[in-house]
């Protein structure tokens, strides 16, 4: 496990001052690799850099004015029933498999990524003045947007740390949102018990431990919200299992169809 030689007190985060704005086909990678060298840090074996989604999709250049978005039936209907900017419905439609709930304004659905959040991810917040009619989207593929910042500093830097895509994401029965991955690199989402390991009580541990949703809540805690302009953390001291091949899709739990919950 990377960072197995420090306890886990010795874990320290680093919210990295310095980025610029993020415009449509820019380098995070070495635009990281810039902010942390002028923050007077050097990359090391076992670092983890948790990156905000919003960067990710501004380089990857997807933000969409609502001007160009036509809406068609169903998100006339969608925005009939949630009072919501029509335009803006057909979007999150657009980069949804389904609409599993719809709480007043809320529209909960199962993302094309596979994951359940709400209006398919799409969002406002930071996209451009509200008056302007701006959206951003997810990342297509935020395990590949991952994997190429990795890749980038590993050529710029010659260290290959894990990076995780996080996200604000809401919970269930739960008000408020809360930082969690929506992509990964280089890092296990699942921490499994070792065998033989064990309770205080002798009893046989078990349970998953999901390690990259824990280390992007953390993450955020540290990057705030909203006019916060520290969209990348350095967590140096964790414990993680190195994985070359793992993906989100390993954490993801197969959604019911709308259908088939009622």
């Amino acid at each position: 496990m990377a960072g197995a030689q420090m306890t886990t007190w010795d874990m320290r985060l680093r919210a990295i001052p310095g980025m610029p704005r993020i415009h449509t086909g820019d380098e995070l990678g070495r635009l990281i690799a810039d902010a942390i060298a002028c923050d007077g840090h050097v990359l090391q074996p076992g670092d983890v850099l948790v990156v905000a989604q919003k960067i990710v999709s501004k380089a990857e250049g997807r933000i969409v004015s609502l001007d160009s978005v036509t809406p068609g039936d169903r998100a006339e209907e969608l925005a009939h029933r949630t009072g919501r900017d029509p335009r803006l419905c057909e979007l999150i439609l657009t980069e949804s498999q389904d609409v599993l709930a719809i709480f007043g304004r809320h529209i909960i659905t199962l993302d094309n990524r596979g994951i359940v959040d709400t209006s398919g991810g799409v969002d406002s917040s930071n996209a451009g003045p509200f008056a302007e009619g701006w959206a951003c989207l997810l990342p297509v593929d935020p395990d590949r947007s991952a994997r190429t910042i990795r890749d980038d500093l590993h050529a710029l830097t010659g260290i290959r740390p894990a990076v995780i895509i996080s996200d604000s994401l809401g919970q269930q029965w739960r008000e408020g949102s809360s930082g969690a991955a929506i992509g990964l690199a280089g890092i296990a989402g699942l921490e499994r018990p070792v065998p033989g390991d064990k309770d205080l009580d002798g009893n046989p541990a078990w349970g998953d431990i999901n390690r990259v949703d824990e280390l992007a809540a953390a993450a955020s805690a540290l990057m705030g919200q909203s006019g916060a302009a520290t969209p990348v953390v350095l967590i140096r001291g964790a414990t993680y299992t190195p994985d070359e091949n793992a993906t989100m899709h390993d954490l993801l739990i197969r959604v019911p169809q709308a259908q088939e919950l009622l």
